[in-house]
């Protein structure tokens, strides 16, 4: 759901950039509407792909070193320092807040979502 201020922050392990790519494409059916295994997996009707920061990053490097560079991240890298997540992969939708709650059985793991504050 969208919310302004808010970004919702998922992490997890891929193969490849390509396999993250893959899942995180929208593909559009005959009438225009957009979805993707992950849109589908986290039961999200709609993404505003402006909102919206992937990064594939294969170093061994801490959960946080691999959020520097995502928009914003000065103003919400604190909320994030307790998780100690092993990752390579996140997925970041801004001015999202998610709500749905799931079991990890996807390829990412929803961490949380948290206030942000445009600098």
């Amino acid at each position: 759901m969208e919310e302004d201020g808010r970004v919702s922050t998922w992490a997890g392990t891929f193969n490849n950039e390509i396999e993250l790519t893959n899942y995180m494409e929208e593909i559009f059916d005959d009438e225009g509407d957009s979805t993707s295994q992950f849109m589908t997996d986290f039961q999200i009707d709609y993404i505003d792909p402006q909102f919206q920061e992937v990064d594939f990053n294969n170093y061994e490097t801490p959960f946080t070193e691999k959020l520097k560079g995502f928009s914003y991240i000065n103003s919400f890298i604190e909320k994030l320092e307790k998780y100690k997540v092993s990752c390579n992969a996140i997925v970041c939708l801004y001015s999202f807040e998610y709500h749905k709650s799931t079991k990890d059985l996807h390829r990412l793991q929803y961490i949380g979502c948290f206030d942000y504050k445009e600098n």
